[in-house]
């Protein structure tokens, strides 16, 4: 693999991403938003988690026929690279080898005539990809945060390489009820590392792939604490991974690519024990895919990655586009996935911090709602084109991801980062409050666009004053509605965090609210982050408790 560069270069790079990871509402040293355009072919990757298709969409018992039409699915929409993740929980999915455990969960049992019969689904899924030009991985997940529901389905918590070897568990987790529904590995010990590898090792001998993407979504892999000073080991796995996939380049006659999907900000991937600069600069990966572990994130400083991603010519990045975005909105609209403008607004934030392309991750999982699987799909061919993207209408959404979850730690991941931007304005003493929002858009190319943000706990007898980027917005400019119409449904039951957890529901709205909306204009919009800042100018006397503004959206009319 050629592109190799000093870590020496990295250093300017890697802590300005670390910077701009510490806090998402900090904006990138250097910005590069705007200056760059995709390289390469790959627009779209599109992952199957282990075990949501199987749920929802595959047949019991699952037919080669069926797998073959849903890899066509894929073709028609355009679809580059699939990814079918088929290790998690110590198990194999998808297929069945001599050296480690099949999945013995109830939904993987569909899979098991074709198993009997000396078929494997993944090959078949292989084989459909390639006659229709798509690029197939396989995907590892290198640990997995499910054991608690595959102990629900009365299989245990994995495989026995998880379940009877209890020494090479992470027995420490940090305060939150949510760590303690999942058996994850400690990859502080080589007997681990090796097990992971040895999957990976199996996979790439057994089955014509085009490479692996490594997926690090969970909980951990180190003890609390411990992930920076461990981060050599990972690296180590890692390193193995691309030697292997090197050598087996030469034995198929095609490079094998390996990809890496990754925590959203570089400080959340430290603090994992992921040393994403090292990897990039060591020529070990071929692309990186950022993204939060189940939220599409608008504000997500991504440009970090690229800047470590651009210095590595043979490095692409791929951010993702998750089903829903926040925890609030989940709950609010009963699992509604993000709509089609909002995917839109995603790409052009995305392109605008230089992405090569887009990823798609647990794309699947809310399909009880419509226009359902695979009619879903065919948004795709849109979105892998940035032009097509900048046609169409455009809604950004800016949320507290985690704000009201109480599982990991109040608002907070399970990396242990809070992300719950918001503006807090006291009553007794105000003091204006910012908020930082990215739009790579040109305002002045645009039909119209404007902003609304809904400010909680403020009564009709409280008025504010608005800046955007330090100019203010004349008062006569601003409507104010005190009386919009939202879901005030109760939020749906998490069993999860009911049963397992004990946790209380998120709460639907955080209070009594005004809703204030207004134009947006060039200057004072600039193309990538803006700021929002918001005073208290008078307030209601008989109204206590702070304002907090945490929902702000922008449309934009093309």
């Amino acid at each position: 693999m050629s592109g190799k560069i000093s870590r020496r270069a990295f250093v300017g790079t890697a802590a300005a991403g670390l910077a701009a990871g510490k806090g998402l509402a900090q904006v990138s040293s250097a910005s590069i938003l705007g200056k760059l355009t995709p390289r390469g072919k790959r627009r779209i990757i599109y992952v199957s988690d282990p075990s949501s298709i199987a749920i929802s969409y595959l047949p019991d018992p699952t037919t080669e026929k069926d797998l073959r039409s849903w890899v066509d699915d894929l073709a028609e929409a355009r679809v580059d690279t699939f990814i079918q993740e088929a290790y998690t929980q110590g198990w194999t999915t998808y297929w069945r080898g001599e050296r480690h455990e099949y999945d013995a969960r109830p939904q993987h049992r569909r899979f098991l005539p074709l198993l009997n019969a000396g078929v494997q689904p993944l090959a078949v899924l292989i084989d459909q990809s390639h006659r229709r030009g798509i690029e197939f991985l396989a995907g590892v997940r290198i640990n997995d945060n499910h054991g608690h529901v595959s102990v629900q389905q009365g299989v245990g918590a994995g495989a026995r390489f998880l379940t009877s070897n209890p020494q090479w568990l992470l027995k420490e987790a940090p305060p939150g009820a949510y760590y303690k529904l999942s058996t994850p590995l400690d990859f502080t010990f080589a007997e681990v590392r090796n097990y992971v590898f040895s999957v990976v090792e199996e996979m790439v001998r057994l089955f014509d792939l085009d490479g692996i993407e490594l997926c690090f979504r969970d909980h951990g892999y180190f003890p609390p604490g411990k992930g920076p000073e461990n981060q050599p080991r990972m690296t180590e796995l890692v390193r193995r991974v691309r030697d292997l996939l090197t050598q087996q380049s030469t034995v198929k006659k095609k490079k094998l690519v390996l990809g890496a999907r990754v925590y959203q900000t570089l400080s959340e991937c430290r603090d994992q024990g992921l040393d994403v600069p090292e990897w990039i600069a060591g020529g070990l990966l071929d692309y990186v895919a950022p993204n939060d572990v189940i939220y599409s994130d608008f504000n997500a400083p991504y440009d970090a990655f690229t800047e470590l991603a651009r210095a590595a010519p043979d490095c692409r990045m791929y951010p993702a586009i998750l089903p829903w975005t926040s925890v609030r909105s989940r709950r609010r609209l009963a699992g509604q996935p993000i709509s089609l403008d909002q995917q839109r607004a995603l790409a052009q934030n995305f392109y605008g911090a230089g992405a090569d392309g887009i990823s798609f991750y647990n794309h699947m999982v809310p399909n009880d709602w419509a226009p359902f699987y695979p009619e879903m799909l065919h948004d795709f061919p849109e979105l892998r084109d940035p032009e097509r993207v900048a046609r169409g209408r455009r809604h950004y959404v800016f949320e507290p991801l985690w704000a009201g979850a109480t599982g990991f730690g109040p608002d907070r991941t399970s990396t242990g980062a809070v992300k719950a931007d918001k503006i807090v304005l006291e009553r007794k003493a105000p003091q204006p409050g910012r908020y930082r929002f990215r739009i790579c858009e040109d305002i002045k190319r645009v039909r119209r666009a404007s902003l609304l943000f809904r400010a909680f706990h403020m009564t009709p007898k409280d008025q504010c004053a608005v800046r955007i980027n330090g100019s203010a917005i004349p008062a006569d400019a601003i409507r104010r509605s005190n009386s919009e119409r939202r879901l005030d449904m109760k939020a749906p039951v998490d069993p999860t965090s009911r049963t397992h957890a004990g946790e209380p529901l998120v709460p639907d709205v955080p209070g009594v609210f005004c809703t204030f909306r207004f134009e947006l204009k060039a200057p004072p919009v600039l193309y990538g982050d803006n700021w929002l800042e918001v005073a208290l100018t008078a307030t209601d006397p008989a109204a206590e408790g702070r304002v907090v503004i945490d929902e702000i959206e922008v449309l934009v009319l093309p």
